[in-house]
């Protein structure tokens, strides 16, 4: 009712990505007034890759400290990784939220705290230096940055297929992990480990990135955006 209710003194609307304007369209109803898709964009520095420091571990998860956010499936599907590839790996877990304490303690019962460090918040390129493979293991989303800051990085990335993720794969989405299924997440995080061209991928899928999601195209479809409600 609310949404309806401001929806009469707004201009234009503007959506992130397809999925959040279906999810309007479905919630709210069509919109009145006009609207545009504007995908978040990136600047140019963010397009530089970012490599390995002398102490990188297996893999990362950086983000917010709660269930909705995937940190419980990241640290089960360690275990099983290890189970498929027959070796220990290592692990780090950048961030802070309500639930740290509840991940702390599964890592303890887990027996991984010899290999799955956690650290407080830190900026993400930062944090990119120091694992090989990022894990973005999400029940929900909308269009997160952090999947684009990772692809833009050129890092190697496991990710699941919620949200408006697969708008930024496109035809490549089939490569996207089922979300709160460990076993998928597992297999490709173990897969991913395993692929001696996940770097070069990577640096692919960076490339086709930079056109559609770079900070100028999206301040440019904003101000197409901005133009077309002041002509109406």
């Amino acid at each position: 009712m609310l949404e309806k209710f401001l929806e009469r003194s707004t201009d234009r609307l503007i959506f992130v990505s397809n999925y959040e304007k279906d999810g309007y369209f479905e919630k709210i109803g069509r919109p009145r007034c006009p609207h545009s898709l504007v995908y978040n964009g990136l600047k140019d520095e963010e397009f530089e890759p970012v490599g390995n420091n002398d102490e990188a571990v297996d893999f990362l998860y950086i983000g917010m400290m709660r269930d909705l956010k995937g940190p419980d499936l990241f640290i089960e599907a360690l275990e099983k990784v290890e189970a498929i590839i027959g070796r220990k790996t290592s692990a780090l877990m950048v961030g802070d939220g309500p639930d740290l304490e509840k991940y702390i303690q599964q890592v303890k019962n887990s027996k991984l705290d010899d290999r799955v460090k956690f650290q407080p918040p830190m900026p993400a390129r930062e944090a990119f230096v120091k694992a090989r493979i990022v894990v973005v293991p999400s029940r929900a989303e909308s269009m997160p940055y952090i999947v684009l800051e990772t692809i833009a990085a050129a890092k190697p990335l496991v990710v699941s297929n919620v949200g408006g993720i697969p708008e930024i794969y496109q035809q490549q989405s089939g490569n996207l992990v089922e979300a709160g299924n460990v076993d998928a997440l597992a297999a490709e995080m173990a897969s991913l480990l395993l692929d001696p061209d996940a770097e070069t991928n990577a640096a692919l899928l960076a490339d086709n990135l930079r056109g559609r999601f770079s900070v100028n195209h999206m301040a440019a479809t904003i101000n197409d955006a901005y133009l077309a409600t002041l002509k109406s």
